[in-house]
């Protein structure tokens, strides 16, 4: 099975050209700019001649203003280059946990990523299948997010702070999914079910969140139970639901 990107495109292909475009020119416009300033008479030409402390200030100022011109020209230039090479960089990645994971399984399987089933941030990933929906959510490493005494903290720039369990974060989710099913206009019930990915298998799991690595992702969706009433039929009109409220990949 492979994970096929639904298309997106022409937003984020035509930002990356625009921001290339845009940085490339910015550092030819540091460049020119640092080469009239330092190897052409124009900016002592711009300047009136004076011997005076007056006018001395006045063309230092002025060679100060052109290099400092040309110099944040070419750092911002240089700045969107490098968030365009990040972003192809990244581009490389097969969607989340869930969409890496689900590429060579054998089963009709859709990866729904960014969906916003309800008010409320994003949820990662959607996973539909014969069993229903499951929302996915990976754990940042463990040198950002830890748990201690059964309490969950996040690295910042002061240091560790408390947050909630991203396990309850998750099975919240699950229950916007379940909340925004119950609003539209449906004559059947869908299960839904959350999951973390982490490899710290130190993380329990709860009543309402599953706690997983990358490769039991498969066979923890297998083991969940088949949902007769779910026909290729309806799974196919969840897909279409979760591809208006997100970025569906297909796994098929």
């Amino acid at each position: 099975m492979t994970i096929l990107a639904m298309p997106q495109a022409a937003p984020r292909s035509t930002s990356v050209v625009l921001t290339t475009l845009l940085g490339t020119g910015l550092v030819a416009a540091g460049l020119v700019s640092a080469y009239l300033t330092i190897a052409t008479p124009l900016v002592p030409a711009l300047v009136p001649a004076s011997r005076s402390e007056q006018g001395m200030a006045l063309g230092l100022a002025a060679w100060s203003f052109s290099l400092v011109f040309g110099g944040s020209l070419l750092a911002a230039g240089t700045s969107r280059l490098a968030l365009v090479l990040a972003s192809i960089r990244g581009g490389g990645r097969s969607g989340g946990p869930a969409a890496r994971a689900l590429a060579g399984a054998t089963d009709e399987t859709v990866v729904s990523g960014a969906v916003i089933p309800l008010d409320g941030p994003v949820i990662p990933e959607v996973v539909v299948g014969s069993f229903g929906l499951a929302v996915v959510h990976a754990l940042p490493p463990a040198s950002r997010i830890r748990q201690t005494s059964g309490r969950w903290e996040a690295r910042s720039d002061d240091g560790w702070r408390p947050i909630a369990s991203p396990l309850d974060a998750a099975a919240r989710d699950a229950d916007r999914v379940r909340r925004w099913l119950s609003l539209t206009d449906m004559d059947f019930v869908v299960r839904v079910y959350a999951a973390v990915v982490t490899p710290d298998q130190e993380v329990p799991r709860t009543a309402g969140c599953a706690v997983l690595r990358q490769d039991q992702i498969g066979a923890w969706l297998a083991s969940l139970p088949r949902q007769r009433t779910l026909t290729p039929g309806r799974r196919e009109r969840l897909v279409g639901m979760l591809g208006t409220r997100g970025a569906p990949d297909r796994a098929s």
